[in-house]
C-alpha cells in the first residue's frame, strides 16, 4: 500500500531495531532445528570381551589403548561392531577364541559417551538413532497448523514467544531424560512448539517492511539462522555431553518472555483484529523512530484501507481450491512441480546436515563450513533474484547441487579436501534453492490462494525433512548411495523447472483463469497482495 510504504515501511531506524531483536530467536531456532545431528549423533562401538577385559569399559570415556587392544584381532572380527568371536576356554588368547563364527555382542563399550547413542544403549540399532531426527521432523509437521492458527489468532508475537519459549522448556526437561522413549518424547514436544518461531518471524518481518522486500527478509533473518547452525556445532564442541549442551542451549530462549514489552506487533494483524488503537500508538513509534511526520488524516485513510483489504481477501478465500484444480491444468502442473521442488530441495537440505559426520576430519568443523556456506547462497539470491531471475537461478542452484554431489562419489579419494568442497558447493546450491523457492512459489500462484497454496507446498517440504534423516541407513548399500541420491534429487528438479514459467518482469495472477494466460510485461516490483 502506497500510504503504509510513505508512513512505515521499507527498511529504517524501527526495521533494524527489528530485525536486531528477531535475531536472537532465529539464532537459537538455527541452534535448535538440527540439534539431533550432534545430540544423536553416531558413536564408535565394539563388542565387551569379559574374558579380556573388566566393568570399567562399560561406562566413562576409553582410553587409546583400551579401545583397540592387542587382543582384538582375535577377539573381535574385522569390519563388524556387532559381533565378537565366540571363546573356546574363556581364556583370553588367541587360540581361546573361534575365529570360523561369530557371535552377537551382549555388551558394548564406546569410544565416547557424548551423545545418547552410548547413555541410552543404542549400538547396532542404528533405526533407533536415526529415528531421533524424524521424529524432530514429524513435530515440525504437526506445528505450522496450530501455530499458525495461534498467530492469527493471536498475533505474531505471542506466536513467536510461544513457540520459543516453549521450546527451551521442553529442551531444558529433554536434558534430564533418563530414558530412550522419553528423550524422544521430550524430541517431538519441542519441535512441535518451536519449530514456528523462523515462520513467526518471517511473516512479521514482511508486514515492516512490505512484500516486496521479501527477498532482503530473507537475508536479514537467513544470517543469524546460519550463524545459530554454527553456534550448534561450537557449543557442542566445547561442551562434549548433549546434557550439558542442552543445559546451556536453552536456557537462553527464556529471554523472549521480555518481548511482548520490547517487540512491536504487525499492523496488519492489529488492524486485522479490530485492534485500530493499539495500531495507532506503534505506527506513531514507528513513524517517530523513521523521522517521518504522519498527518491525522492519512493515518485515517491508511487505517480504513487496511480494513476493506482484509475483508476483501476473506471474501477471496472462499473461493473453491478444489474446484479449480480440477478445471485448470496449469494450476494442477504447477503445483505438482511445486511439491517435488519443495520435497526434492527440503530433503536435500536437511539430508547434507545429516551426512557431516561421512566427511572426513572434525565433524565440528564440517558442520560449522555447512552453515558458513549458507552465507554467500543468501547473498547471492539478494542480488541474483531481480536481475537473473527466479527460475533461471533456481534451475542454477538445483545443478549446482547436482554436478557437486553426483561428482563425490567419482572422486578416487572423496575424503580428500576437493571431496568437502565439492559437498559445500552442494550446500550452497541446496540453500540458494530453497531460499529462492520462498519467493518463486508465491509468485507462481494467484491471490485469492497464494497462501494456502505456498503452505501445501512448505508441508511437502516436511516430507522430506521427515525421511532426510534416515539417509545414512543407505550406506548399507554402498558408501556412494546416499550422497548420489542427494545429487540425483536436484537434476530431476532442474529439468522440471522447464514447466513453468518465470515471474521476473510479469504480472502476477489474481485468478486461477489468469494462470491459463498469457503474462503481460509488467515491472517485475509487482507486490504480492
Amino acid at each position: 500500500m502506497e500510504m503504509e510504504k510513505e508512513c512505515v515501511a521499507g527498511w529504517g531506524r524501527w526495521q533494524a531495531r527489528i530485525a536486531v531483536l528477531l535475531a536472537l530467536p532465529v539464532m537459537l531456532t538455527g541452534m535448535y532445528g538440527t540439534n539431533y545431528v550432534f545430540l544423536a549423533a553416531r558413536t564408535p562401538h565394539r563388542c565387551h570381551i569379559p574374558e579380556c577385559e573388566d566393568n570399567s569399559t562399560l561406562s566413562g570415556p576409553v582410553p587409546a589403548d583400551a579401545w583397540s587392544p592387542s587382543w582384538s584381532t582375535w577377539a573381535l572380527p574385522p569390519d563388524s561392531e556387532c559381533h565378537r568371536r565366540p571363546t573356546l576356554d574363556g581364556v583370553c588368547s588367541e587360540a581361546g577364541f573361534d575365529n570360523t563364527t561369530t557371535l552377537d555382542c551382549e555388551d558394548f563399550v564406546y569410544q565416547h559417551h557424548s551423545s545418547i547413542m552410548s547413555e541410552f544403549g543404542l549400538a547396532c540399532q542404528e533405526w533407533k538413532r536415526t529415528l531421533v531426527g524424524t521424529v524432530h521432523n514429524v513435530g515440525m509437521l504437526v506445528s505450522l497448523p496450530i501455530m499458525g492458527y495461534v498467530s492469527d489468532r493471536w498475533g505474531r508475537r505471542t506466536a513467536l514467544v510461544t513457540s520459543g519459549t516453549g521450546a527451551g522448556l521442553v529442551g531444558l526437561c529433554k536434558s534430564f531424560a533418563g530414558s530412550y522413549p522419553t528423550y524422544l518424547a521430550a524430541e517431538f514436544f519441542e519441535t512441535v512448539l518451536g519449530a514456528s518461531v523462523y515462520p513467526a518471524a518471517f511473516v512479521l518481518m514482511i508486514e515492516w517492511l512490505g512484500v516486496e522486500q521479501r527477498i532482503l527478509a530473507s537475508l536479514l533473518l537467513g544470517i543469524p539462522l546460519s550463524a545459530g547452525a554454527a553456534m550448534l556445532a561450537l557449543l557442542d564442541y566445547l561442551t562434549g555431553y548433549w546434557r550439558t549442551w542442552a543445559r546451556i542451549a536453552y536456557p537462553p530462549s527464556f529471554l523472549l518472555l521480555l518481548y511482548p514489552w520490547i517487540l512491536p506487533e504487525s499492523i496488519r494483524w492489529l488492524v486485522a483484529g479490530g485492534k485500530v488503537n493499539e495500531a495507532v500508538r506503534v505506527i506513531k513509534q514507528a513513524a517517530k523512530a523513521n523521522r517521518v511526520t504522519i498527518p491525522d488524516d492519512t493515518l485515517d485513510k491508511m487505517l480504513s484501507k487496511d480494513q476493506v483489504t482484509d475483508k476483501v481477501e476473506a471474501i477471496v478465500q472462499e473461493e473453491s481450491l478444489f474446484k479449480a484444480f480440477i478445471k485448470y491444468s496449469a494450476l494442477r502442473r504447477r503445483l505438482l512441480v511445486c511439491f517435488a521442488w519443495w520435497t526434492c530441495a527440503v530433503f536435500v537440505f536437511y539430508g547434507l546436515a545429516v551426512r557431516a559426520h561421512a566427511l572426513a576430519g572434525s565433524a565440528h568443523a564440517n558442520y560449522a563450513l555447512l552453515a558458513a556456506a549458507e552465507l554467500p547462497a543468501l547473498v547471492l539470491n539478494t542480488l541474483l533474484l531481480d536481475r537473473a531471475g527466479r527460475r533461471p537461478l533456481l534451475t542454477a542452484a538445483f545443478l549446482l547441487t547436482a554436478v557437486a554431489l553426483i561428482a563425490i562419489p567419482c572422486l578416487p579419494d572423496q575424503n580428500s579436501g576437493l571431496g568437502t568442497a565439492l559437498f559445500l558447493a552442494g550446500k550452497m546450491g541446496a540453500t540458494m534453492a530453497l531460499n529462492a523457492l520462498y519467493v518463486y512459489t508465491a509468485e507462481l500462484f494467484p491471490t485469492r490462494a497464494r497462501q494456502r497454496l505456498l503452505a501445501a507446498c512448505s508441508t511437502c517440504g516436511r516430507v522430506g525433512a521427515i525421511l532426510a534423516p534416515q539417509t545414512p541407513l543407505l550406506a548399507a548399500y554402498g558408501t556412494w548411495v546416499p550422497t548420489t541420491l542427494l545429487g540425483a534429487l536436484p537434476l530431476l528438479s532442474a529439468a522440471l523447472t522447464r514447466l513453468v514459467p518465470d515471474t521476473l518482469g510479469r504480472r502476477l495472477p489474481d485468478s486461477f483463469a489468469d494462470l491459463d494466460s498469457s503474462s503481460s510485461d509488467i515491472s517485475a516490483s509487482t507486490a504480492l497482495p
